[in-house]
């Protein structure tokens, strides 16, 4: 007798379904793993193009600043002031909101502030948004190189001879994180320049 047309029994059906759905679950755990990395990826560049594009606007401005106050902080909200040669500006960030507003002396009320960049908080707690060494400081002053030539320290009696002003923040895009940290240089600032200007009349009293 042919057995040829016997089929399949019933265990070696169930055995098939088992394997078929573990293969299935393989693939679209794998499907899913792609999708996810692909929408991380984009988020993140997204995230990169939208800081980026951000802050490249202000890097000519400080570069070319003349004076910058001290960082501060009034309430929940910090604020940065800068004077170009034509003008007072000042640096807001409230609420994961970066702005700037312009105004002109004798005028001492900034104008109607300019978003720059949301969707940002700070790195944490005790990492103000705004940090400004001014010339004389030494923030990057430690041991100078040994001779081997792995340690890339600048010295220790280095000082800075311009302003500079560090921006750091963390940026959000969907599920997505993008620490933002930001090294300006007022190349216009030196030793002598005085401490005060009238530009710093436009933030609030604390």
């Amino acid at each position: 007798m042919n057995d040829d047309d016997d089929g399949y029994s019933l265990i070696e059906v169930i055995v098939a379904t088992g394997f078929m759905l573990m293969v299935l679950v393989m693939v679209a755990g794998g499907i899913i793993v792609i999708y996810s990395n692909f929408n991380r990826a984009d988020e993140l560049g997204n995230a990169r193009d939208q800081t980026g594009n951000s802050f490249r606007r202000l890097d000519k401005e400080l570069r070319y600043a003349t004076w910058v106050s001290e960082e501060g902080q009034v309430g929940a909200a910090w604020y940065l002031e800068y004077a170009t040669t034509t003008d007072c500006r000042q640096l807001v960030f409230k609420n994961g909101i970066l702005t700037r507003a312009v105004w002109t002396l004798p005028a001492t009320t900034p104008g109607t502030p300019n978003t720059i960049a949301t969707d940002l908080t700070q790195t944490d707690a005790d990492t103000p948004p705004f940090k400004v060494y001014a010339p004389g400081d030494q923030p990057y002053a430690t041991p100078s190189p040994s001779p081997s030539g792995i340690d890339n320290g600048v010295g220790s009696q280095y000082e800075l001879e311009h302003t500079q002003i560090r921006l750091r923040f963390t940026s959000r895009t969907g599920k997505t994180t993008l620490p933002l940290d930001v090294l300006f240089t007022a190349q216009n600032t030196n030793r002598n320049t005085p401490p005060l200007n009238d530009c710093s009349k436009g933030r609030p009293l604390a």
